[in-house]
């Protein structure tokens, strides 16, 4: 289980139908006692009648997503370190993880955990591998056999460089920056299984340098560090080839 709970970290980046929808409600704006960035209600869902810059100057919050979406769409490669902390709820544990992740867009992501032990997940979106050195073992299963089992709970987390297909899918509550610090996204499913997701932007240029997952009972905070976007990545280290005496595991369904 904590393989799939730290591949879904990133994400990134990505949500399912065994739940049903619950009806939004509405609730009544309570009157703060001290003065706080007010949190404000957007649909990602862009306006049928008034022109986008109407709709973006009438509502701050559609001009943030708005330009959460910009940096995505012109985002290339990634590279970043990572810590993330991995509370398992309702049995009362916990685990951190650190390590570094790289992306190229569309489709190559490796993610590579260098404490508590070394792991490596690689993937083009056709195959995915798990490789752990000190198990010896390395599995492999198909990206979209792998999607139909997690759709549930970790669709779209893994979308980098597609974040309006993310924000298409969730409705969104956007705190802005309040004295230099992070804007806020809080993002829930229209339909499907309940989950959370917060994403933490930079107010300098609105990428996400932290994100919080909370599904069944798991809680999983992730922070980036080192940020580097659009600088060059070899493809050669996307492509994994079992060690000799690697014990090799498929699941192709």
């Amino acid at each position: 289980m904590n393989k799939i709970l730290t591949i879904s970290l990133l994400l990134s980046l990505a949500l399912g139908a065994s739940a049903q929808q619950k009806p939004a409600q509405k609730k009544k704006a309570a009157q703060p006692a001290k003065k706080e960035a007010a949190a404000v209600a957007v649909s990602t869902r862009p306006a049928a009648a008034a022109p986008a810059e109407e709709a973006r100057t009438a509502d701050p919050a559609a001009e943030i997503i708005e330009k959460l979406k910009a940096w995505d769409s012109k985002l290339e490669t990634l590279k970043a370190d990572f810590k993330q902390e991995v509370n398992f709820t309702e049995a009362g544990l916990k685990q951190s993880i650190a390590g570094n992740l790289r992306y190229v867009k569309p489709n190559l992501l490796r993610i590579e955990h260098t404490s508590p032990s070394s792991q490596i997940v690689l993937t083009d979106k056709t195959d995915i591998w798990i490789y752990k050195p000190a198990d010896n073992q390395a599995v492999r299963t198909s990206w979209d056999a792998w999607r139909r089992t997690q759709d549930q709970n970790f669709s779209g987390i893994l979308d980098f460089g597609n974040y309006s297909a993310l924000t298409a899918k969730n409705s969104a509550l956007v705190t802005p920056s309040k004295d230099g610090g992070p804007v806020t996204i809080v993002f829930t499913p229209r339909s499907g299984a309940g989950y959370t997701l917060t994403l933490k932007l930079s107010p300098r240029d609105y990428f996400p340098v932290e994100a919080e997952l909370s599904v069944d009972g798991t809680i999983i905070n992730t922070r980036l560090a080192s940020v580097e976007k659009n600088a060059a990545i070899d493809k050669e280290i996307f492509k994994f080839s079992p060690p000799k005496g690697v014990e090799v595991l498929e699941f192709k369904n």
